[in-house]
């Protein structure tokens, strides 16, 4: 059996839309033809996609096993239709790439330049977040590979290569931090400072926090939770706060005497960097040209 690409279309735009009658004005169709062309598809495959509710539509089981095939089948369409019109001369090919900060401060930069170097035409949309956001942007087709810290692999998500990248965390203080004049600290003489982290669930903080524990130390409440790294180094450089980040995110402050690293034992550490896409599916050429400079990184 095939699926008709057209009814896969009218099926996604329900489910992002919560209703037939939301769905068919973008589609450019009726109500009634678009619920005919849900109930094609539904007798095609034997069963039923939605639950028809007051509310809304909402998915059955059948309908939530379909959902991540049907979005493969749409990405890649577009994928293909984009690199045919590349051969055309048409376009040239979108690279969708996620990364965590260090990796889009210290690799993409140099790798994207002599990308377009080769192939001008080519555009990038780059995606920052940490590794978990990362895991949920390949599984939603939001971007085809990324590069971080470690991902557990999943049915969604697979590791390919690994990256000779690393980069080193450590807790960081102002440069006129009373800490600065210590040579030698530890952690649990710096659990009741105050500090900025990011949230949780994130998890550059569950690796600060296992550190932590391993070092036999156990954190006092974080005063500050953000996820953004510009108010962790403004907060940093300009009060007491302490924060745990990685070099290449506070370079620049470092560079200019604002922030620096404290010596304390155990907590620099380096990361390694690997490179993930999703299971199913390839990856797009023009996304494959990136990474073959990324490997000379």
């Amino acid at each position: 059996m095939l699926l008709d690409p057209r009814q896969l279309g009218a099926f996604l735009s329900v489910i992002e839309r919560g209703s037939l009658g939301r769905a068919a004005e973008p589609l450019n169709l009726t109500q009634p033809a678009l619920s005919r062309i849900i109930k094609r598809l539904e007798s095609q495959l034997g069963v039923p996609l939605f639950a028809r509710l007051p509310t809304g539509m909402e998915l059955t089981p059948y309908g939530k096993a379909l959902l991540p095939y049907a979005k493969l089948l749409k990405t890649e369409g577009a994928q293909a239709i984009e690199e045919i019109n590349a051969l055309r001369g048409v376009s040239r090919g979108t690279v969708r790439v996620g990364a965590v900060a260090s990796v889009i401060a210290m690799l993409l930069p140099s790798a994207i330049e002599k990308v377009r170097k080769r192939s001008p035409g080519l555009r990038f949309q780059v995606l920052e977040a940490v590794e978990d956001n990362l895991a949920i942007a390949l599984a939603n087709h939001e971007v085809d590979i990324a590069i971080a810290g470690n991902i557990p692999e999943s049915e969604d998500v697979v590791r390919i290569a690994e990256h000779e990248f690393r980069d080193r965390c450590a807790i960081i203080a102002s440069s006129a931090h009373p800490l600065q004049r210590r040579r030698k600290l530890t952690i649990r003489s710096l659990l009741d400072q105050p500090w900025v982290l990011p949230p949780r669930d994130s998890p550059p903080r569950q690796q600060f926090e296992a550190l932590v524990l391993s070092l036999g130390g156990s954190l006092a409440p974080v005063a500050v939770e953000t996820r953004s790294i510009s108010a962790i180094r403004a907060l940093v450089a300009r009060t007491q706060f302490l924060a745990w980040l990685p070099q290449p995110l506070y370079a620049a402050d470092e560079a200019a005497g604002l922030i620096r690293a404290l010596a304390v034992e155990g907590m620099a550490i380096e990361r390694r960097f690997f490179v993930y896409r999703r299971r199913r599916g390839f990856i797009p050429p023009a996304a494959l040209r990136l990474l073959e400079e990324l490997r000379h990184q």
